[in-house]
């Protein structure tokens, strides 16, 4: 079985897959690893960290998509997390294939900015903490920008019939909805 976890940034993917990974023993890789590796290896790629995710999904798709038949070809349990995917583009490929993948995406559509920046002011020094880093400013626009983003995603996934976790109201509850979600969809 492939799981795919998509959805805005400081959502909960990342522990999301580690939960998954600890609870039941599948891997994961964060697309974030292939996004610099495109970026520093393969510039000819257009793929730059600081793009617009959406797009970046866009341009990472083919090497994405080829890694995860790979993945599915290969026969093992693996969990794939990132931005850097489109709900309608994850839709497209689980209906184009006969393998089991299962896909949600996480984020945090309703939430006020103050709260989400006091979440993760509280996350700092965590692994992956590289927006604390980048000043108050800037966290507050960046979050800004995922929470439009998060209302996309949700939209698009409703249309799509792809699970969406809101992860802002109550983080622990959303991510143990997501995980339940995605190994026990019965």
């Amino acid at each position: 079985m492939l799981y795919i976890v998509g959805g805005c940034s400081r959502s909960g993917k990342s522990l999301l897959a580690e939960r998954i990974r600890v609870n039941h023993h599948i891997p994961w890789f964060p697309l974030d690893a292939l996004k610099m590796g495109l970026y520093l290896g393969a510039p000819s790629m257009g793929v730059h960290p600081d793009d617009d995710d959406l797009e970046t999904a866009d341009r990472m798709w083919p090497v994405v998509k080829g890694a995860i038949e790979n993945l599915l070809f290969d026969g093992r349990n693996y969990l794939i997390e990132g931005v850097n995917l489109r709900p309608t583009t994850i839709a497209e490929f689980i209906k184009a294939t006969e393998e089991p993948v299962r896909g949600c995406f996480l984020g945090y559509p309703d939430i006020s900015i103050e709260t989400k920046v006091a979440q993760v002011a509280r996350h700092s020094g965590l692994p992956n903490d590289w927006l604390n880093r980048t000043g108050p400013d800037n966290v507050r626009r960046y979050l800004e920008i995922s929470r439009s983003l998060s209302r996309r995603l949700r939209e698009d996934c409703s249309a799509l019939g792809i699970p969406f976790f809101d992860t802002g109201a109550d983080f622990t509850r959303g991510l143990a909805s997501a995980e339940l979600a995605l190994m026990n969809p019965d």
